[in-house]
């Protein structure tokens, strides 16, 4: 990777919806040359999604928390299991498989309190493999992207 093609990760970072012509034009590439590098980028899985970033607030949520999950026991097929209820649960939007005090941290969205109160209790007081859950609820999103300082 030289430093064109991070240029052109900067770029679709920011905006993934930019032109070829003008992702061409930021880099100094033909428009062919830069679409075969960006074509390139994709095919070799550097980049591996493009998605588009909604207002929670808009789309209805207003509540957001980060919980950190603790197992009965460290086995691999309960972590194992973990990791696959956390993927398929639409609620959780980032969940990271941790060191230290909690095994895993989550960043879970809701509507309400009460959405989020029935979801713990679905989600964790359900699964005899957790031994605990702490829940810390965000009072402001700071900083929230995806973007990597390429």
């Amino acid at each position: 990777m030289d430093e064109i093609d991070k240029v052109l990760l900067r770029l679709l970072q920011n905006d993934a919806r930019i032109g070829t012509e003008q992702l061409a034009s930021e880099v100094g590439l033909s428009v062919t040359a830069a679409k075969r590098r960006v074509n390139r980028l994709r095919q070799d899985k550097t980049i591996t999604r493009e998605i588009a970033m909604l207002d929670p607030e808009r789309v209805g949520f207003s509540v957001f928390t980060l919980v950190f999950v603790t197992l009965e026991r460290d086995r691999r097929d309960i972590v194992h299991n973990f990791k696959q209820a956390i993927r398929k649960a639409p609620q959780i939007l980032q969940g990271f498989y941790t060191t230290g005090e909690a095994d895993f941290t989550l960043l879970v969205a809701s509507r309400s309190m009460a959405e989020y109160e029935a979801f713990t209790q679905e989600f964790f007081w359900e699964n005899p493999n957790i031994k605990g859950f702490k829940t810390m609820v965000v009072m402001d999103n700071v900083k929230l992207g995806f973007a990597l300082p390429v």
